[in-house]
């Protein structure tokens, strides 16, 4: 035999005064590989002590002990352990005691001259123990069960009952006296004695019902019929109950609940009464044939709808409302009124002059007498506008998380392009061809571009607007105009023309620069197979007449820009919708329905406005009205001096980018400069205690983990207080609150170039504040 699964040895206790027999039990229940440890007692307090206890698995005995005997032990053994197998071991014990000692509660006993039968009683013992424990314990849940059962019956306002089918006996719950009056009595009620209280018009279609379901094997029944209370009245039941089948799936038992609708029956009956009532009523109220055909139609369907009363009654309201073709929505609700009696649910529905309206729908089914269905009652309120405006309400919060996740974004954005800026002022002081010399200024363009795009972001995201300010827009249709060049496939042919002295205009740069682009890359998808592309400016007059027909133009001198294609164009219905927010004619994963909405609002927040010119098959045009400015535009820039080179300072750069540090090392030793990088605070710190006399300035990123920049600088402060510092951060949420910090210092703000850092290094050098924005 294999060893004893137990986790733990198991607990012996052997009543014994023969050392050698005890010797004898121990070595042959090891030999069998039973895992057990041994308390060996010969006088009865010792016996009883460990009986106390408890954790006994097993008790072996004596018969005979000189000071104790074996009946005594046994009968101890039952009052306090009354579960612990005891098996009696003895060598004087004759047939009729061991008869005796099995009445009184023994589990077994051996005779010492045959002690080999002694492993097999000890594991017939402990294995019935096992079963006795397993069996006590599904009892003791069986109880809690019933106990839960009885509290639930109890508790519920519905009736709870059971059919025995082979004791032919029906039990019900304690309630079942609360709903109807009837006393059932603890052993319930006979079939006959529970069917009886049926209404006899109900109670054959009730039993025709039960007994074809129960001949057929189904296992759900539900029916409505009319029950007799005691005081000879009837309620109307609705009553629904499973059937429980055995092993031989053969019906055993059928569990039921019984719920009393009277109060809902009268009110349906109330239904006609109230017809002329709830034609008053502002919803649509429908009364319809269980296959949806209208018999009743008020005065709030007419309004809702359309049609008039007798251009509604008698259609199918799958017709009249869905043209035949009803959605899945309504499968959903039969399914629900054949069960429960009602649905509810929003539904689009077509109306007389073939608006689409919203209508939040409330079903019920009214049964006749016999448990049939008979009608359906259906009332339905417009909710179209309370919709629009909940998209909208939707709509404006995921505007606003964009605004959220904008500042989240800015400061690895600012990060991101800190090395590329200032390797394109790096390449471009070296040798370069014709193509990668413009191609550099390319990147530098669009760099500087993006750079002014996180201020714009930052400025949205915070609810500020930047400061408009003086633009050439011939110069933004060129930069535009070389970008597309650039990167558009060459199946499309990009052309831009700027009116001779065009009239600057007051503005963002950034955010007329998006509009741009927006409308360029519409144009491109606009021509899949390629076509030409134009962009061009003119100055324009727009009098009173001429700004009378184009949506939200006013008359006066304006900068027009024109993006023209020759692609699909756009179809006359969707031109009044192109400019509403996330509308779309492109699949879901190749656009947000925002892009035009979001030039509109840039051109109305500068006082401009859009017009669009389109044919389907002829191409399209954008025309952007921007207000002319009263004022000239600056003059160009002259290029600035050669960037001043170091003298061999040594300079500390922390930050927690290594690219940046990578590309800040770079730019700063071209020009002459020692350069040390620290990784974090922590790092600089270490860095600048082993070097502070050599080192000459610290640039230092704020927004950095574990140690600030803010923090950094203190320390850095108390180990060398005339240690000058020049501050490298974005201005970015992540950076806001420790900006206030150093206020005091010079402040390099991210992203910046070449040129801003090599000037910014030797203005700080020279004891000079210096602030680049």
């Amino acid at each position: 035999m294999g060893p004893e699964p137990a986790k733990s040895p198991l607990q012996f206790l052997h009543l014994e005064d023969n050392a050698t027999d005890h010797l004898l039990v121990q070595e042959m229940l090891a030999a069998d590989g039973l895992d057990c440890e041994w308390q060996i007692v010969e006088t009865r307090e010792a016996f009883q002590k460990k009986l106390s206890e408890h954790g006994v698995h097993l008790i072996v005995s004596d018969f005979s002990l000189p000071s104790f005997d074996g009946m005594t032990a046994l009968a101890l053994a039952r009052k306090l352990a009354p579960q612990t197998p005891f098996i009696f071991f003895s060598g004087t014990i004759g047939e009729e005691v061991a008869v005796e000692t099995l009445k009184n509660g023994a589990t077994d006993y051996v005779i010492k001259q045959r002690p080999q039968r002694l492993v097999s009683a000890v594991r017939n013992a402990l294995n019935s123990a096992r079963e006795l424990a397993r069996r006590l314990q599904a009892e003791s849940e069986l109880q809690k069960a019933g106990e839960r059962f009885r509290i639930i019956a109890r508790a519920t306002n519905d009736v709870i009952w059971e059919w025995n089918i082979p004791a032919n006996s029906v039990w019900a719950g304690e309630n079942f006296s609360t709903a109807f009056g009837h006393k059932t009595g603890a052993t319930g009620m006979t079939l006959d004695e529970w069917f009886d209280l049926i209404h006899p018009d109900d109670k054959n279609r009730v039993l025709s019902g039960l007994s074809g379901l129960l001949a057929s094997g189904g296992r759900v029944w539900w029916s409505e019929y009319r029950l007799r209370r005691a005081d000879g009245s009837y309620a109307h039941v609705y009553d629904r109950a499973s059937i429980v089948f055995d092993q031989a799936r053969k019906a055993k038992r059928v569990v039921g609940l019984k719920i009393d609708v009277s109060e809902r029956r009268l009110a349906e009956e109330k239904i006609r009464e109230q017809a002329e009532l709830i034609d008053q009523a502002r919803d649509a109220i429908l009364v319809c044939t269980p296959e949806w055909k209208i018999t009743f139609w008020n005065r709030g369907a007419e309004t809702i709808y359309g049609w008039s009363r007798a251009e509604a009654l008698g259609k199918n309201t799958h017709d009249l409302f869905f043209q035949g073709n009803p959605p899945a929505q309504l499968d959903e609700a039969a399914k629900s009124l054949e069960e429960h009696g009602e649905w509810m649910g929003s539904l689009h529905e077509r109306t007389k002059s073939g608006r689409i309206v919203i209508v939040q729908t409330r079903a019920t089914l009214i049964r006749d007498e016999q448990g049939q269905p008979k009608s359906l009652l259906i009332i339905s309120s417009d909710i179209t506008e309370h919709k629009q405006l909940e998209e909208q309400f939707l709509r404006a919060q995921r505007l606003d998380s964009l605004g959220v996740l904008v500042s989240g974004i800015a400061h690895d954005l600012n990060n991101t392009l800190v090395p590329i800026m200032i390797g394109i002022d790096v390449l471009q002081g070296e040798q370069q061809s014709t193509d990668g010399l413009a191609m550099l200024q390319t990147m530098r363009t669009c760099t500087r571009r993006s750079a002014e795009m996180i201020k714009q972001m930052l400025a949205f995201a915070r609810g500020g607007e930047a400061n408009k300010i003086i633009v050439q827009a011939d110069r933004l249709v060129k930069e535009v105009s070389k970008i597309i060049s650039d990167t558009f496939p060459k199946s499309i042919n990009c052309q831009s023309r700027a009116a001779q002295d065009s009239w600057p205009v007051m503005g963002l740069p950034t955010q007329l620069y998006q509009v741009l682009l927006n409308l360029c890359v519409n144009a491109r998808d606009a021509m899949p197979q390629g076509g030409n592309l134009q962009l061009f400016t003119e100055n324009v007059t727009v009098s009173a007449s001429q700004a009378a027909l184009i949506q939200g133009g006013k008359p006066g001198n304006y900068l027009c820009i024109t993006v023209s294609d020759t692609g699909t164009g756009i179809a006359p219905e969707n031109l009044e919708k192109i400019f509403q927010p996330f509308f779309s004619t492109k699949p879901a994963d190749k656009g947000t329905g925002l892009g035009l909405s979001t030039c509109r609002s840039i051109i109305n927040n500068h006082d401009g406005f859009i017009q669009v010119i389109s044919q389907p098959g002829a191409g399209t045009q954008f025309k952007v009205y921007l207000p002319a400015a009263s004022v000239k535009a600056p003059a160009p820039t002259v290029p600035p001096p050669v960037l001043p080179t170091g003298r061999g300072e040594c300079i500390l750069v922390v930050d927690d980018e290594q690219s940046t540090l990578a590309i800040m090392r770079a730019a700063l030793e071209n020009y002459n400069y020692t350069v040390l990088t620290a990784a974090s605070g922590a790092e600089a710190i270490s860095c600048f205690l082993n070097r502070s006399s050599a080192i000459h300035l610290v640039i230092t990123d704020l927004a950095m983990p574990f140690m600030n920049g803010s923090e950094t600088i203190s320390s850095l402060k108390k180990i060398r207080p005339d240690i000058k510092i020049l501050v490298a951060s974005g201005a970015d949420d992540a950076a806001a609150p420790l900006l206030d910090r150093v206020k005091h210092l010079p402040i390099l703000f991210k992203p910046f170039t070449n040129e801003n850092l090599i000037r910014s290094v030797q203005a700080v050098l020279e004891q000079t504040t210096a602030v680049t924005k």
